[in-house]
């Protein structure tokens, strides 16, 4: 599943993010995105896909934040899988709010479930690289405002005008 990547310094700061990394054909045709996830997971360098010289690590994140992200700090899972450590949850600077990768994970899974075999509708859940999550001052998920039609005068010309 595609996700974004975090990158934080030795304090645990978010220090930057990578929406997409396109791959390219040798004729330079983009022929698809890097699943930052299925590398982490196969065990990949994260520092290997793109470079922070402030950031002591990287690793894939299930919602776009983008420039929210910097209001966090990163808490990695304890436990690891022998590949690589994973986020487990970022932790919002001022008010403490904890985004939990678990709690994102089973709310994906869910919308899945639901979806019974047709496409799931994941966008307010995770956000995506042109369309970040909003978030409050506290580093919590705001609903979207549902884009209105502007209201336009017609002018109806008649023939004899």
């Amino acid at each position: 599943m595609l996700s974004m990547l975090v990158f934080w310094n030795d304090a645990g700061e978010v220090v930057g993010t990578l929406s997409t990394l396109m791959v390219r054909n040798e004729n330079g045709e983009v022929v698809g995105h890097v699943d930052f996830e299925a590398v982490e997971d196969s065990g990949g360098r994260i520092r290997e896909l793109c470079d922070i010289s402030t950031a002591a690590g990287g690793g894939a994140w299930p919602e776009w934040l983008e420039g929210k992200a910097h209001d966090f700090t990163v808490e990695l899972d304890p436990n690891p899988s022998p590949a690589r450590a994973r986020i487990a949850a970022l932790v919002h600077k001022k008010s403490g709010h904890r985004r939990e990768r678990a709690d994102i994970e089973a709310a994906i899974a869910e919308r899945i479930q639901k979806a019974n075999g047709k496409p799931a509708d994941i966008r307010d859940v995770v956000g995506g690289p042109n369309r970040p999550l909003l978030l409050d001052e506290d580093g919590r998920t705001k609903a979207r405002t549902k884009a209105k039609r502007p209201v336009l005068p017609v002018v109806k010309r008649g023939l004899d005008t």
